[in-house]
C-alpha cells in the first residue's frame, strides 16, 4: 500500500490568506467606513439619517435574500468566479458614487452589493469557504480567517478619514473602488479552490490512503447536516436567534457611532485613529482563537465576548472624554472579531462542512432581517428624540439575553438517515 507525499504547506492556508485579503479589502468596500461618509453627504447633498438608515436596511435584505442562493453555490462550485464578479460589481457600484450620487443610486449600489454578497464582516464567501478545507484544525484557520477584517479596518479608518478630510469624500468612493477592483477580482480568481478533495487531499492536509478502491476518501467529519436537516434543530434557532439579535444592536451602533460621538464633541481624526489602532489588538485573539476555544469551551467563550459587547455599549453609552472613547472602540473591535470568528466555528461545528454554504445562509438570512431594521429604527428615533440612547440602552438588555442564550446552547445530535435518502440536498 503506497502513501501520498504530502505537500509541504496545505492548500487550505492559502485559502485562508487569500480570504483574509479579500476580506481586509470588503471591510473597506462596503464595512464600518461606511459611518466616515454620513456627515460629509450630509452636509454637501442635504440628506437626512433615516436615508442612511434606510440604504443600509435595503444592503441587508439584499444580502439576506442573496446569501440564498449564494451559499448554494458555494458548496456546489467554489467561490473562485463568484467572488471576483461580485467583488468586481461591488467596487463599480460604489466607486460611481464619487461621479454620480442621487438618492436612488446611491440605495441602489448598496442593494445590489448585499444582492451579490459583499457585505463586509458577513460576507457569505469568508467562513464556509474556509471550513470546507479544515476539521481538526478549524478553530485555528478561522480564528486566523478573522484577521482579515481588523487588518482592513486598521488601514482603512485612517485612510479613508484622511482621504476624505484632504480631497473629498468623492475622491473617498473612488478610491475605494479602484483597490476594491484591483485586489478582489485577481485573488478571488488565481487562490480560491472549492475543497481539498478536489486536489486529491483530506482536510487539514491529511493525504488519502491509497487502498486500490475507485471509492471517494471517507470524509473524516461525522456530523454532515444537509440545510433541510439543520434547521430543524433547536441548536440551530437558538444560535441563530443569539446571533440576529446580536447584528441588530451592533449594525445599529456601527452606522451611528461615528456620528455619535462627534456629536459628543470628540475630534473626527482621533476617532478614526481609535478606530484603526484598536484592530491591533484583535490580531491577538485571532491568532490564539483556537487556544480560547480548547481552553474556555466554545459556548462558553461566544457567551463571554457578547459580554465584552455589552460593556463597549455601556462604555460608548457614557463617553465624556477622548480616553473613553478609545477604550469603547477597543473593547468594541476585540468582541466584534472574535464574535464573528467564533460564529464561523459554532456553524461548523455543529452542522458539518458539506453544506456549510447552504446551512450558513440561512443563519444569514435571520441575521440580516434582523440588521435591516436597525438602520431606520435607530435613524428615526435620532431624528426624533435627538439620540441614540432610546435604542442603545435596549440592546444591553438584549445583549445580555443573546449571552445566556449561547452560554446553554448544546451541539444537536445527529440522526443517521437511510443510505437510499444520504445524498438527498437541502
Amino acid at each position: 500500500m503506497q502513501q501520498g507525499r504530502k505537500p509541504r504547506l496545505f492548500y487550505g492556508w492559502y485559502v485562508v490568506w487569500g480570504m483574509i485579503v479579500v476580506g481586509a479589502t470588503a471591510m473597506a468596500l462596503a464595512g464600518p467606513t461606511y459611518g466616515l461618509f454620513i456627515e460629509p453627504m450630509r452636509e454637501d447633498l442635504g440628506w437626512g439619517r433615516a436615508l442612511f438608515g434606510w440604504t443600509q436596511t435595503g444592503h441587508l435584505l439584499a444580502a439576506a435574500i442573496g446569501g440564498l442562493f449564494i451559499g448554494r453555490l458555494i458548496d456546489r462550485y467554489g467561490a473562485r468566479v463568484l467572488l471576483a464578479v461580485a467583488g468586481g460589481i461591488a467596487a463599480v457600484l460604489l466607486g460611481s458614487l464619487s461621479f454620480f450620487h442621487p438618492e436612488w443610486w446611491f440605495i441602489t449600489a448598496y442593494v445590489v452589493t448585499g444582492l451579490v454578497g459583499i457585505h463586509g464582516p458577513a460576507s457569505i464567501y469568508g467562513a464556509p469557504v474556509v471550513a470546507k478545507w479544515f476539521v481538526r484544525q478549524r478553530a485555528r484557520a478561522l480564528g486566523i480567517l478573522s484577521m482579515g477584517a481588523p487588518f482592513g479596518l486598521l488601514v482603512a479608518f485612517p485612510a479613508v478619514q484622511w482621504v476624505i478630510l484632504e480631497f473629498g469624500w468623492k475622491t473617498g468612493w473612488v478610491t475605494l473602488g479602484i483597490i476594491g477592483l484591483s485586489v478582489i477580482v485577481p485573488v478571488s480568481l488565481l487562490v480560491f479552490k472549492r475543497q481539498p478533495e478536489d486536489i486529491g487531499l483530506m482536510p487539514d492536509g491529511d493525504t488519502p490512503r491509497e487502498s486500490g478502491s475507485s471509492a471517494a476518501p471517507r470524509d473524516p467529519e461525522a456530523r454532515q447536516w444537509t440545510r433541510a436537516e439543520a434547521i430543524r434543530t433547536p441548536a440551530f434557532w437558538r444560535v441563530t436567534l443569539a446571533y440576529s439579535v446580536f447584528t441588530f444592536c451592533t449594525t445599529s451602533m456601527v452606522i451611528f457611532r461615528f456620528p455619535y460621538f462627534i456629536g459628543e464633541g470628540l475630534d473626527p481624526s482621533l476617532m478614526a485613529l481609535a478606530a484603526g489602532t484598536a484592530q491591533i489588538l484583535t490580531l491577538v485573539g485571532a491568532v490564539t482563537m483556537g487556544r480560547q476555544v480548547a481552553i474556555v469551551g466554545l459556548e462558553r467563550l461566544l457567551a463571554l465576548n457578547m459580554l465584552f459587547m455589552l460593556t463597549c455599549f455601556i462604555l460608548t453609552l457614557n463617553v465624556a472624554n477622548t480616553f473613553m472613547m478609545f477604550v469603547a472602540l477597543y473593547i468594541w473591535a476585540f468582541a466584534i472579531n472574535s464574535l464573528g470568528a467564533l460564529q464561523g466555528i459554532v456553524y461548523a461545528a455543529y452542522f458539518g462542512r458539506q453544506h456549510a454554504g447552504a446551512v450558513r445562509s440561512v443563519a444569514l438570512m435571520s441575521t440580516m432581517l434582523f440588521a435591516a431594521t436597525a438602520g431606520p429604527v435607530t435613524g428615526y428615533v435620532a431624528d426624533n428624540t435627538g439620540g441614540y440612547e432610546g435604542v442603545w440602552w435596549p440592546c444591553v438588555g438584549l445583549l445580555a439575553v443573546s449571552a445566556l442564550l449561547l452560554l446553554t446552547s448544546r451541539p444537536p445530535v445527529h440522526v443517521t438517515v437511510p443510505a437510499e435518502s444520504s445524498h438527498a440536498q437541502a
